[in-house]
């Protein structure tokens, strides 16, 4: 959901879609300036967030992978954490970066979580990746060798991006490989470690490595997953959001589309 407008119209637009959870940028998302908030923007803010959960995703710009080759992907990481914090937001979305040297990639990733828990107390959600380039965190495996060289190991968690994990390869259209992805992350990660879903059909075939988010029930991973995703009682602790094409009234649609799936 945009913030651009200020947050009274950012709630006002969340409860006339139904709701229950939104994720927002801090920021300008495609530019390095940092932001600033005014006292009576947070106290608005605070107010509002009482009635819906929020979590904050970081910028397209900064690379947690390459923070040892541009000082701004760190200070970047920092400052989006301290508005987090500020807000009071439920967490922080990050997606890992890109580097060829995967090992030097992983340390750098952990190295930049461990810098924001020194100066805030913030949920990180790290998300998969399609495996798109030399994305990392394309599987349980490479966000295990972030999470082990972590700190702070409470205030890590995953979250699972249902598109990319698809275009990764993984099919989770089929139960079984769908719960042997989730054993690999409580095996290696600990049990209780996804945060938050974000809820994303594909537009691109299984193991495609690329990235292109679909309207739900309309791609190639199709409604029955999302049906069941939607009424397993494992997850039903856990917010999810749409990241899905801003096409006309698709987030209505979107909306009604996954709430149909709810067996009550």
């Amino acid at each position: 959901m945009p913030i651009s407008k200020g947050f009274a119209r950012t709630f006002e637009q969340a409860k006339k879609l139904g709701c229950q959870v939104i994720q927002v940028f801090l920021k300008n998302p495609r530019s390095w300036e940092y932001k600033t908030w005014k006292d009576e923007e947070i106290d608005a803010f605070r107010k509002l967030h009482k009635e819906i959960m929020v979590f904050g995703h970081l910028s397209y710009l900064p690379n947690l992978a390459k923070i040892d080759e541009d000082e701004r992907n760190l200070k970047a990481f920092v400052h989006e954490a301290g508005l987090c914090a500020t807000l009071g937001l439920d967490g922080l979305v990050a997606h890992c970066g890109t580097r060829t040297d995967k090992t030097t990639g992983v340390n750098m990733i952990a190295e930049s979580i461990n810098r924001v828990h020194e100066r805030h107390d913030l949920k990180i959600l790290l998300e998969n990746s399609s495996g798109q380039g030399t994305a990392i965190g394309k599987d349980a495996d490479e966000l295990a060798l972030i999470y082990e060289r972590v700190e702070r190991k409470e205030m890590v968690f995953i979250c699972i991006d249902t598109a990319h994990l698809f275009q990764s390869g993984c099919d989770i259209r089929v139960k079984k490989t769908w719960n042997a992805f989730l054993t690999g992350v409580e095996e290696k990660l600990g049990p209780h470690k996804i945060g938050v879903f974000h809820l994303n059909d594909s537009k691109t075939a299984l193991a495609s490595r690329i990235d292109r988010h679909w309207h739900i029930g309309k791609g190639q991973i199709g409604k029955g997953f999302f049906r069941s995703l939607i009424n397993d009682k494992r997850f039903a602790h856990l917010g999810g959001v749409m990241e899905t094409p801003k096409m006309g009234n698709m987030d209505e649609e979107n909306m009604r589309v996954m709430r149909s799936y709810f067996l009550r």
